[in-house]
């Protein structure tokens, strides 16, 4: 008697998800399209390092893209942290050369690298370097090749760190990081079948040494799936089959307090097109703890313009320092809690400390907070902060409306011998032909 059709189904799944059967490009812009949701990109940005997860991505990508002339930049980041990172980025800039793209690759150049966790520090320049060429190649969306593989170890990761919800929900398919979109189409697939991917195209890929040394965290976590299943292929496929789920149940937990957080926003916040926020905080001292936390991370978020969230115990002080009625200011994480005279609602707005060196003014994030989209080349003027600039009495008229405690964090253009062009916070001066900068805040606007 033959198996039933369920039972079928179940073994045909096992085997894929052990011996690996190569991805599809019909497959692919299934797992692709919803992501992109309603976004019509001309262009598209990959993430590549080499390894096996990146270069089918790669390459996936240009079949995908090549049918709906949507062009493909393929990133690679030379971290230098190894003597041979230089060679193996032109290595894989060859492969994909030869696979007709046309890579860039782009170079951490600190001049000190980073003695401790160097992982998370070479992670977070990979970020910076990335989004900043996609800022100035005009590409909104970038593509990164983490897998189901890679979201498993993440959520046993988080859990030995004793996360709560938003870290066991790991990494999201869809996500936002200094006004970039971070797309992640391969999070449902295993990597043996990314594997299976490169081998019928007959594709080489390198492999990275860190990823085998047991000094990293995550390379340990690896080794101990390994021993969960007892070396159980198939075993192992199923655990982290169920670990990626328990990913995807926790996601759908922090959608929904995160939509409880931003209803509890919109009723008590405004946002200004110069970068602050009123905030009546009776709602927010009303609200539970937990809630009124996740909007304060989000909304401080906006402000401050920080991609990771505060530290707990902060956040925790704050709020019972709105609730007891402590004298303000106050600050944290980059942002400053004042009263000011005659106003009901608490005055949010950037700290004027840390602040950004004087740049070139091109397509950017600036200071994580506003957008600077430039649709050709600025030269001689440069964006800073305004700092403690006098400003004329036209100038002062014009901004009667924004406390001057936010002036100094606000962005400013200049001439190469200092001369203030404009301050777009206060409405103020002449934006140069084809520049534009507006505040992006994280949260969305009401």
């Amino acid at each position: 008697m033959p198996p039933p059709a369920n039972a079928a189904r179940s073994a045909a799944s096992k085997r894929e998800m052990t011996t690996g059967a190569a991805v599809t490009v019909a497959e692919f812009d299934r797992c692709l399209r919803p992501l992109l949701a309603d976004d019509k990109p001309k262009s598209i940005a990959v993430a590549v390092s080499g390894g096996a997860d990146s270069m089918a991505l790669v390459l996936l990508t240009a079949d995908w893209a090549r049918k709906k002339r949507i062009a493909v930049l393929p990133l690679i980041v030379d971290h230098r942290l190894r003597a041979e990172s230089t060679k193996e980025a032109r290595h894989v800039a060859g492969l994909l050369r030869r696979a007709g793209l046309t890579p860039k690759i782009l170079t951490w150049d600190a001049k000190q690298k980073p003695s401790a966790n160097r992982q998370a520090a070479a992670r977070e320049a990979r970020y910076a370097l990335l989004s900043d060429a996609c800022a100035k190649a005009g590409i909104r969306h970038l593509l990164l090749a983490h897998h189901r593989d890679d979201q498993a170890e993440t959520v046993l990761l988080r859990a030995l760190r004793g996360s709560g919800v938003d870290g066991l929900a790991a990494m999201q398919p869809r996500a936002t990081r200094d006004g970039l979109i971070l797309l992640r189409p391969l999070l449902d697939l295993p990597k043996v079948r990314l594997v299976a991917t490169l081998k019928k195209r007959k594709q080489a890929w390198v492999e990275d040494p860190s990823n085998a040394s047991l000094s990293f965290q995550r390379v340990r976590v690896r080794a101990a799936l390994d021993l969960l299943s007892e070396n159980d292929a198939a075993v192992r496929a199923e655990l982290v089959q169920h670990l990626a789920q328990t990913a995807k149940n926790f996601a759908r937990t922090r959608a929904l307090l995160d939509a409880a957080a931003y209803d509890l926003l919109h009723a008590s916040v405004q946002l200004t097109p110069a970068g602050t926020a009123w905030l009546d905080p009776a709602a927010l001292i009303a609200a539970e703890d937990d809630l009124a936390l996740r909007a304060l991370v989000k909304l401080l978020g906006a402000i401050g313009g920080l991609p990771v969230p505060p530290r707990l115990d902060g956040l925790q002080r704050l709020l019972d320092a709105l609730r007891g009625g402590k004298s303000l200011p106050l600050t944290l994480h980059r942002c400053l809690l004042s009263r000011v005279r005659g106003e009901t609602h608490l005055l949010i707005c950037r700290e004027a400390r840390y602040l950004p060196e004087p740049a070139p003014l091109t397509s950017m994030l600036w200071d994580g907070r506003f957008r600077i989209a430039a649709t050709k080349p600025v030269r001689g003027v440069s964006i800073a902060p305004l700092g403690k600039d006098r400003l004329s009495k036209d100038v002062a008229l014009t901004a009667a409306l924004l406390p001057k405690v936010a002036w100094p964090a606000l962005p400013a253009l200049r001439t190469a011998a200092g001369r203030l062009l404009a301050v777009p916070g206060l409405n103020w001066g002449e934006m140069p032909a084809g520049v534009t900068i507006s505040f992006q805040p994280a949260l969305p606007a009401a």
